[in-house]
C-alpha cells in the first residue's frame, strides 16, 4: 500500500513545459500507481545568461495550465524559493526532513540517466530516491538496462526502474525557436500553454535595436 505522503518529483526548467513532460507524468502514474506527482521548476537565475528564459512566474503559470486536468499532479516552487544555484540533492534532503519515512520517486529522461552519477552528491542521491527513467523503443530499452546495471553495480542502494512511454521527441529549445519566429507550436505544448505563450509574447525575438 502506498503511503499518502509518498511523492514523485519531475524537475527541470520547463521553459516551457511541453506535451512530453506531461506524458512522462501520466505514464509514471499509470505504470507505478503513483498518486502525487509534483512538477518542480528550478530557479531561472541559474540560467541568467539565457535571454530566452521565461520568468519563474510564467513557467509556474504554464505548468499549472498544462496539468490542471490531472488531480494527482501539482507544481511546487520549492527550488525557486530556495534561490541561487540549487541541486537535486538539496531538494531531496528537504523533502526527507519533512518526512524521513516517505518514499521519493524521481522521473528523468533516458539522456539524464547517462549522467546521473555525475550529479552533486550522486551516491547519497542514488540511495535516497527511486529513479524512474523514460525509455522509448527496444534499442533505448536495451541501452537503458545496461546503464542501470552499471550504476547499480557501483551503487548498491540504487533503485532505477524503467518507464515505458510513446516516442515523444519534443524539445523546449525547438519550441522556443518556433515561438520566436511566430510559428505554430500547438502540436508541441498543451493548447492552454500555447495560448499563454502567445498572449504574453514569450520567447519572441525583439527587433534589432529594441532593448
Amino acid at each position: 500500500m502506498l503511503r499518502e505522503n509518498n511523492i514523485t518529483i519531475l524537475g527541470g526548467s520547463f521553459n516551457p513545459i511541453h506535451k512530453g513532460h506531461v506524458e512522462m507524468a501520466v505514464c509514471a502514474a499509470k505504470q507505478y500507481d503513483l498518486k502525487n506527482i509534483v512538477f518542480m521548476p528550478n530557479k531561472s537565475t541559474y540560467y541568467k545568461d539565457n535571454e530566452c528564459f521565461a520568468s519563474d512566474e510564467d513557467r509556474i503559470n504554464m505548468i499549472r495550465l498544462a496539468i490542471e486536468d490531472y488531480e494527482y499532479m501539482s507544481v511546487s516552487d520549492m527550488e525557486i524559493k530556495r534561490g541561487g544555484v540549487t541541486h537535486t540533492i538539496d531538494t531531496i534532503r528537504e523533502l526527507k526532513a519533512e518526512d524521513p519515512e516517505r518514499k521519493i520517486y524521481f522521473i528523468i529522461g533516458g539522456d539524464s540517466l547517462e549522467w546521473v552519477e555525475k550529479w552533486v552528491e550522486a551516491d547519497e542521491l542514488l540511495g535516497s530516491v527511486t529513479f524512474l527513467t523514460a525509455v522509448r523503443g527496444k534499442t533505448d530499452r536495451k541501452r537503458s538496462k545496461n546503464i542501470i546495471e552499471g550504476i547499480c553495480s557501483r551503487h548498491s542502494d540504487a533503485e532505477i526502474l524503467l518507464l515505458d512511454m510513446k516516442d515523444c521527441p519534443l524539445s523546449s529549445t525547438d519550441i522556443r525557436d518556433r515561438a520566436a519566429l511566430g510559428q505554430d507550436i500547438s502540436d508541441m505544448v498543451p493548447e492552454k500553454v500555447a495560448d499563454y505563450i502567445a498572449e504574453h509574447d514569450l520567447y519572441r525575438r525583439k527587433p534589432d535595436g529594441d532593448r
